[in-house]
């Protein structure tokens, strides 16, 4: 019996710096009141996430045969992961990041993404690609960040998503964005007919489908009421989210899922025929089959940290479909509660069965974005 999923992308060691300053000068000495380490990366994100929902996860990753590497293999322990089938190299070091967190809450990054650059096909699957056959034993693989992995990119993706298919496992994308969306799309588009989810921001799906640059305009022309700049899930309309969603669902991904940040989430599935061929889905998929459908956020009560909120979405939707919710629209409402919890400093992100007892005492979100409130019912069956 299958269980359990595979998480493997970009995976990073991060050391924090707390209460410290920017440089005043390229040579300065600024003292530090704190450091930590802690798991990042797409990998480390979503299998914490996965892990607390109550999910067993593993990675297929590389790291360096470093001091960093050994580190952070201790991290994803303390995690709860399962990390005997993470590559190591002497090729290159493991990925670092140090990240200085400053007194009034803002933060840099200084990035070394190391062994990112080198993990291939021809390594994720540990020698003779032996691990591949453990996904046979798992309900889905996520991958997550490919712009930030030189060598699975393009057809090199496609290649692995391909094998990946192979073993009968639910195959999930993600993405980062990157300053040229056609290359983005260039680094995705081979890849999109062979993925049975994807779960880009709305920024991110702009640029695959083609329309970033004039949304990117909008909200750059536009600003709140408080006089701060505006995102593009701020602005964008519910029949560009409509056209967006179609497109990326006719590159061939049967169920595609954008995050509006603190705006909600909009859904677009393909047809039946298309969502037949996807792993977890219920037996009868009348009920998924041709949806664009808007889910709102729900309000964070304490102090907000929304570092990891998208992959800890994304763990959520796969923690719904792993479990075998019959709804779509649940599974995203526990996806977005769960992301809210995360967000939350007060509260965290809890067990599965604890994030749906507490969704009904859940305020829903108002979304800054004025053209979403009260099209729900619009969109469902579009």
């Amino acid at each position: 019996m299958r269980s359990g999923i595979v998480c493997c992308g970009v995976s990073c060691l991060d050391l924090f710096l707390y209460g410290t300053e920017p440089l005043p000068t390229r040579e300065s000495l600024v003292m530090v009141e704190g450091t930590a380490y802690r798991a990042g990366g797409a990998t480390s994100n979503t299998g914490r996430a996965l892990t607390r929902l109550g999910i067993a996860a593993d990675y297929f990753t590389l790291l360096g045969d470093d001091a960093n590497g050994d580190i952070l293999l201790d991290l994803w322990a303390r995690d709860g992961i399962d990390t005997s089938h993470v590559v190591r190299t002497s090729e290159a070091g493991t990925a670092i990041s140090v990240v200085p967190v400053y007194a009034d809450g803002k933060r840099g990054v200084y990035h070394c993404p190391g062994a990112n650059n080198l993990l291939s096909i021809d390594n994720v699957f540990g020698p003779d690609r032996r691990y591949l056959d453990v996904l046979r034993e798992r309900l889905a693989f996520h991958v997550g960040y490919p712009p930030l992995l030189r060598r699975l990119q393009g057809e090199d993706l496609a290649d692995l998503l391909r094998l990946v298919r192979e073993t009968g496992v639910l195959m999930s994308l993600d993405t980062t964005p990157i300053p040229d969306d056609t290359t983005l799309r260039d680094m995705l588009a081979p890849a999109l007919p062979l993925a049975h989810l994807f779960m880009p921001n709305v920024m991110e799906a702009s640029q695959v489908a083609g329309r970033f640059e004039e949304l990117c305009a909008r909200a750059c022309a536009a600003t709140s009421q408080a006089g701060e700049p505006l995102e593009i899930e701020d602005v964008v309309m519910p029949g560009e989210l409509v056209a967006i969603g179609e497109h990326l669902v006719g590159q061939g991904v049967p169920i595609v899922i954008l995050t509006l940040g603190p705006n909600g989430a909009f859904v677009c599935t393909g047809d039946e025929a298309a969502l037949r061929t996807v792993p977890c889905v219920p037996g009868d998929v009348a009920g998924w089959a041709n949806l664009c459908l808007y889910v709102p956020g729900y309000e964070v009560e304490g102090p907000c940290n929304t570092a990891g909120a998208g992959d800890t979405f994304a763990a959520a939707v796969l923690a719904g479909l792993c479990r075998g919710l019959t709804s779509i629209e649940e599974i995203v409402r526990l996806a977005q509660a769960t992301g809210a919890l995360h967000c939350d400093l007060s509260r965290g992100t809890c067990a599965f069965d604890d994030v749906h007892a507490a969704l009904p005492s859940m305020r829903p979100r108002r979304p800054r974005n004025p053209h979403l409130p009260g099209i729900v019912a619009a969109f469902r069956g579009a």
